[in-house]
C-alpha cells in the first residue's frame, strides 16, 4: 500500500499565511488596484496567487508569473524568491520534479547572494521535497538536514514544525526507523498546534497518519486524517483533502470497511475533477471499482478499473498503473478469463518505475526489427560488395575536392583576416581621433563653465558690494539728509511760497530713497539672502503687480525656502528677474505667469506671457546682452532652456535644471 505523502515547502517567507482567511481575495484585489509598480505590488501579486493555488492552479500561476515579472523588472531578489517557492510547489502537484528542482536550485543561490539565512534554509527544504518526489532520498535527507541544522540555530521553532513533518515522511517511505519516524511527526503536530499554524498542522496530521498506518495503528491514523480533513476544508485546500481521501481509502479497504470507501471515492472525485488533478481522478476510479468489485459487479468494476488504468498510463502514475493491474487481475480471475488473469498479473509484479505497456511494445519492435535484419542481411552485404569500388572511387575524387575546397577556404580566410584587420584599424583611428576630438570639446566646454562661473560669481559679488553701499552709505546720506529737513522745516518759519517748494523738494527726496532703495533691491534682493528663494521671488512678483504694468500669477510647488542650494538660488533669481524684465520692457502683455516646480533633484521654471510675441530665429543671430546673460547663467547650471514663441502669440520659457539642491 503506497501512502500519499504531503511534502511542506518552506512557505514562512515564501509565501503569506492564510490561517483563518485572514487576508481575503476580495481585499487583496482592492489592494491591487491602488497599488504603485513597486516590491508591494509583486508581493499582493503572489498573495492573490496562493489563494487560488489549491483550488485553481491556473489562476495561481497566472498571479505568480506577474509576481516573478515585476520581481525582476524591480531587481526584487525576495520576491523572485518567494515566487519560485511558489511556483515550484505547483509544479511538485504537476509531477513536473525536474524542472521544480532546477527553479529550486535558483532559489538557493538568489538567498545566498543576498546573506539570508532564513531563506537559504528554506530553500534547502524545498530542494529536499523534490529530491523526494524524484526518490533521491539520501540526497532529500542531506537536505533536510542542513535546513534543520540552520533553523536550530536560529531557534526557529515554526520552521522546525515543517522540517520534522517532513522528515517523519522521508524516514517512513525508506521503510526505516518508523518509531523515529512516528516522534518526528509528534514533534511537528505539538510545535504546529502551539504556533496556531493550521497549514503545517494539516500536512503533519497526514503524515504521522502514514506512519501509524505502517505501525497498523488504524483507528489512531484514521483520527488523524478526519482532522486534517476539517482543517483542508477550513483552508479550501483541496488537493489535500484529495490526499487525505486516499490515505483513509487505503485503510478502509484494509479493513474491510467499502461502505466508507465508496463514500469517501465520490467525494476524491468531485474533488478531483474540480481542480484537474488526475493523479486524484485516477485514484477516485481505483476506489469505485474496488467497491464495485466487493459487491460481485464484475463488469462495472473492470471497466472503472479500465478508465483508472488509462489516466494513470497518461499521467505516467506508475504506482496507480501497478495496483490497477493487480485489481484487474483479480476481476478477470473472478470472471473466469484466467489468460487475463495471468496478463495483469505478470504486469502487475513487474511494474517498477516505467509503464510497462510501453516496454513490451518497444521490446516487440526490437523483435520486428531484429527479424527484418536478419532477413535483409544477405541482400545488404551483396549491395555493400558492389559499392565498395564505387566509394572507393568517389571517395578518392571527394579528396582532391576537399582539398581543393581548403586551399581556397584558407586563402579566402586569410584574405578576410587581412580585409578585417585594415577595417579594424581603420576603425580604430577614426574611434581615436573621435576621442581626442570629443576630449578637447570636454576641456573647452569645462573652460568655458569655468570662465562663465567665475564672471556670474564676480557680478553677484559686485552685486552685492554696490547693493551694500548704496544702501548703507548713499541711502544712509539721504535719510540723514531728510531727516535734516524735517527739522529745518520744523524750527524755521517760511512763506507758503517757499513751503510748497520744500515740500516739493522733499517729495523729489523721498522719490529718490525709493528708487535707490528699488536699486539696491534689485541688485541683490534682502529676501533672497533671509528667506530664500521661492519667498525673494514671491516678493518680486508682488512687487510688480503692485506698479499695475502686467497682471502677474506666481505659482511654486514642492518649493521649500532651503529646497535650492545657496549658490544656485541667485542664479535662478537673475533669470527669472531677466525673462520678467523683458515682458515688461518688450512683450507689451497684460497677463504673465511665473511657475517653479521641484522634481525629485530638479527645478523647472516656466515663464509664459500673452504679449505680442516675436520671430524665434531671431534668437540664433541676436547678441543681444540679456539673451546671453540668460543663456550663461543657464548654462552654468547645467540647465536646458527652451523657448516657445510666434509673433501675436505671446512667449513661453521653459527651463530645466538638474541636481539644483547640489
Amino acid at each position: 500500500m503506497r501512502l500519499p505523502w504531503l511534502l511542506i515547502l518552506f512557505i514562512a517567507f515564501a509565501k503569506p499565511a492564510f490561517a483563518d482567511h485572514q487576508m481575503k481575495r476580495d481585499s487583496l484585489f482592492q489592494e491591487l488596484a491602488k497599488a504603485k509598480e513597486d516590491s508591494n505590488k509583486a508581493l499582493i501579486l503572489l498573495s492573490i496567487g496562493y489563494t487560488y493555488e489549491r483550488n485553481k492552479p491556473d489562476s495561481a500561476v497566472y498571479f505568480y508569473t506577474a509576481c516573478n515579472e515585476l520581481s525582476k523588472k524591480l531587481h526584487f531578489i525576495i520576491g523572485q524568491i518567494r515566487y519560485i517557492a511558489c511556483y515550484t510547489e505547483l509544479l511538485d502537484l504537476q509531477n513536473k520534479y525536474d524542472r521544480s528542482l532546477a527553479l529550486n536550485m535558483q532559489g538557493l543561490e538568489l538567498a545566498k547572494s543576498i546573506h539570508n539565512n532564513k531563506r537559504i534554509a528554506g530553500s534547502y527544504n524545498n530542494i529536499a521535497v523534490t529530491y523526494f518526489h524524484l526518490r533521491d532520498y539520501e540526497k532529500c535527507v542531506s537536505y533536510y538536514l542542513i535546513a534543520k541544522q540552520m533553523f536550530e540555530e536560529m531557534k526557529d521553532e515554526k520552521h522546525l514544525a515543517v522540517l520534522f513533518s517532513n522528515l517523519a515522511q522521508v524516514y517512513a517511505a525508506m521503510q526505516q526507523k518508523n518509531g523515529l519516524a512516528y516522534e518526528y511527526g509528534i514533534k511537528a503536530i505539538t510545535i504546529a498546534k502551539k504556533g496556531s499554524d493550521e497549514f503545517t498542522l494539516e500536512e503533519a496530521l497526514v503524515n504521522t497518519s502514514n506512519v501509524l498506518i505502517r505501525l497498523k495503528h488504524y483507528d489512531s491514523a484514521l483520527l488523524l486524517l478526519k482532522e486534517a480533513i476539517e482543517l483542508a476544508k477550513k483552508l479550501d485546500d483541496k488537493i489535500s483533502q484529495v490526499n487525505a481521501l486516499v490515505t483513509m481509502n487505503d485503510i478502509y479497504v484494509t479493513i474491510g470497511n467499502y461502505a466508507l470507501v465508496q463514500t469517501n471515492a465520490n467525494q476524491m472525485n468531485a474533488l478531483a475533477n474540480e481542480i484537474g488533478n488526475k493523479e486524484g481522478i485516477a485514484q477516485s476510479m481505483f476506489y469505485q471499482s474496488k467497491y464495485q468489485f466487493h459487491q460481485k459487479d464484475f463488469a462495472s468494476a473492470k471497466t472503472l478499473a479500465v478508465s483508472a488504468l488509462d489516466t494513470a498510463k497518461s499521467n505516467k502514475l506508475n504506482n496507480i498503473i501497478g495496483k490497477t493491474y493487480l485489481l484487474l487481475s483479480d476481476i478477470d480471475l473472478a470472471m473466469g478469463n484466467q489468460i487475463g488473469y495471468n496478463a495483469n498479473r505478470q504486469l502487475s509484479d513487474s511494474m517498477q518505475e516505467v509503464i510497462l505497456s510501453d516496454k513490451i511494445l518497444k521490446n516487440t519492435e526490437e523483435f520486428e526489427v531484429k527479424y527484418s535484419l536478419d532477413k535483409k542481411q544477405s541482400e545488404i552485404n551483396d549491395l555493400n560488395n558492389q559499392q565498395k569500388i564505387h566509394k572507393l572511387t568517389l571517395k578518392q575524387r571527394r579528396t582532391i575536392i576537399i582539398a581543393l575546397i581548403i586551399t581556397l577556404a584558407v586563402i579566402a580566410f586569410a584574405g578576410l583576416l587581412f580585409y578585417r584587420n585594415a577595417q579594424k584599424k581603420k576603425k580604430l583611428l577614426l574611434i581615436d581621433a573621435t576621442v581626442k576630438q570629443q576630449r578637447i570639446w570636454k576641456l573647452e566646454k569645462e573652460k568655458q563653465l569655468s570662465a562663465t562661473q567665475s564672471i556670474l560669481q564676480g557680478q553677484e559679488e559686485e552685486r552685492k558690494r554696490l547693493a551694500k553701499d548704496l544702501h548703507d552709505g548713499l541711502g544712509g546720506i539721504l535719510s540723514s539728509t531728510k531727516h535734516a529737513f524735517n527739522n529745518m522745516k520744523t524750527n524755521l518759519i517760511i512763506t507758503p511760497e517757499s513751503a510748497v517748494a520744500f515740500d516739493r523738494s522733499m517729495a523729489m527726496l523721498d522719490k529718490s530713497i525709493s528708487e535707490l532703495r528699488r536699486v539696491s533691491h534689485n541688485m541683490m534682493p534682502e529676501a533672497l539672502l533671509r528667506f530664500g528663494l521661492d519667498t525673494a521671488l514671491k516678493d518680486y512678483c508682488n512687487n510688480i503687480n503692485q506698479n499695475g504694468s502686467v497682471q502677474l500669477s506666481y505659482q511654486s510647488f514642492e518649493m521649500d525656502d532651503d529646497t535650492v542650494a545657496t549658490n544656485k538660488a541667485s542664479v535662478v533669481y537673475r533669470i527669472v528677474q531677466e525673462l520678467l524684465n523683458n515682458i515688461l520692457k518688450h512683450a507689451q502683455a497684460k497677463n504673465a505667469l511665473v511657475q517653479l516646480v521641484r522634481k525629485n533633484e530638479s527645478l523647472s521654471i516656466t515663464v509664459e506671457d500673452d504679449g505680442r510675441g516675436f520671430d524665434a530665429s531671431i534668437l540664433q543671430a541676436n547678441d543681444g546682452i540679456g539673451y546671453l546673460n540668460l543663456q550663461n547663467r543657464v548654462t552654468y547650471l547645467n540647465g536646458t532652456m527652451d523657448i516657445q514663441t510666434a509673433l501675436g502669440k505671446g512667449t513661453s520659457v521653459n527651463i530645466e535644471i538638474p541636481n539644483i539642491n547640489a
